[in-house]
């Protein structure tokens, strides 16, 4: 947002942002039952904020999806006994957080994204990354997927972002080059972005 000139003004953007933080909420999950119950309360959230502000939500944002996998994983690890065992499996807290997040869009029609890290290093160095880029699809991907199959059958979109070091044409050598690749679904061409981080 730029920066306004004058009193008024300064009180006009001020409200606007006033406005906005109103109609956004943020909720912060430490495991993956937490983040299962607020899904299932989502419904109701969003309804009560349509009703407030008049208008439905447009976006969801889901950070680093994968977050609680390798917390579930170890969990399902524990011996039965253990009261610390959680009762879903990698598998079924996937389907249970796609069916939940399909029950939300029955009701409240909206994009959905959701980012997710991944290990490059498994595949490919960066360098071989850049060569690779051609080659890449929805079967070769140039890192481990990690998800369970009800999730990367639930996702419609994909892109890949990363950076391979510092790019060569750059005049200030000590920015990273930043490489977008779009994954899925496939193109007939490979389409790749490139933004250089400026200050």
């Amino acid at each position: 947002m730029q920066s306004l000139k004058g009193g008024a003004d300064v009180t006009s953007e001020n409200d606007l942002v006033i406005e906005s933080m109103r109609r956004f909420m943020y909720v912060r999950c430490y495991d993956s039952i937490q983040f299962l119950a607020t899904l299932k309360t989502m419904h109701n959230q969003l309804q009560k904020g349509k009703e407030v502000h008049g208008v439905g939500a447009y976006l969801l944002i889901i950070d680093s999806i994968g977050a609680f996998h390798w917390m579930d994983r170890a969990l399902a690890f524990i011996p039965h006994g253990s009261s610390n065992r959680k009762s879903l499996s990698l598998q079924g807290v996937s389907e249970a957080v796609v069916q939940a997040i399909q029950k939300i869009l029955l009701a409240h029609p909206m994009l959905v994204l959701c980012t997710k890290t991944v290990n490059m290093e498994d595949k490919y160095t960066s360098n071989e990354v850049v060569r690779n880029v051609e080659r890449w699809n929805n079967q070769n991907l140039p890192y481990r997927e990690y998800m369970p199959l009800v999730w990367q059958s639930f996702v419609s979109h994909r892109m890949l972002v990363y950076t391979s070091g510092v790019d060569d044409n750059c005049k200030n050598k000590s920015r990273p080059t930043y490489f977008i690749e779009w994954l899925l679904p496939s193109l007939h061409k490979p389409e790749r972005m490139v933004y250089f981080l400026h200050d």
